[in-house]
């Protein structure tokens, strides 16, 4: 049985890594008892997520980071919003497929959205050596 070739490059994994990990904290702090209890902390985390979405977004990175900047952006807002009008169960499900999809991927080395794009971000790791 033929191996697939792999098409997730260094830099693109460790952004996957983290924005699954962002994705599943910002579901739980949107959870309805964690937020009518720390509603700052809250907001705190969701904005940390949100300026990590940026960072991922910077034009002078290369590496395939910036659907997953735009990805962690989209899920900070989301749960906030979620939060907001109780809904923090949902916010955790899509925190969960989110980080699960992201981990999977960084683990196999091969995404199935770069395999449907054609995109190999495995080109952009000499950059970072």
């Amino acid at each position: 049985m033929k191996r697939f070739e792999t098409n997730v490059g260094r830099f693109d994994a460790l952004s996957r890594r983290i924005v699954g990990a962002l994705a599943l904290l910002d579901g739980l702090v949107s959870l309805g008892g964690f937020y009518h209890a720390l509603t700052l902390l809250t907001w705190v985390v969701l904005s940390l997520s949100f300026c990590t979405g940026l960072f991922f977004l910077a034009p002078g990175i290369r590496g395939g980071t910036a659907f997953s900047g735009f990805l962690i952006m989209a899920i900070a807002a989301l749960d906030g919003w979620f939060a907001v009008t109780g809904r923090g169960g949902i916010a955790l499900a899509l925190g969960a497929i989110v980080a699960a999809f992201d981990f999977g991927t960084a683990a196999l080395g091969w995404g199935p959205l770069n395999a449907l794009a054609r995109l190999d971000t495995r080109k952009a790791d000499r950059q970072w050596t």
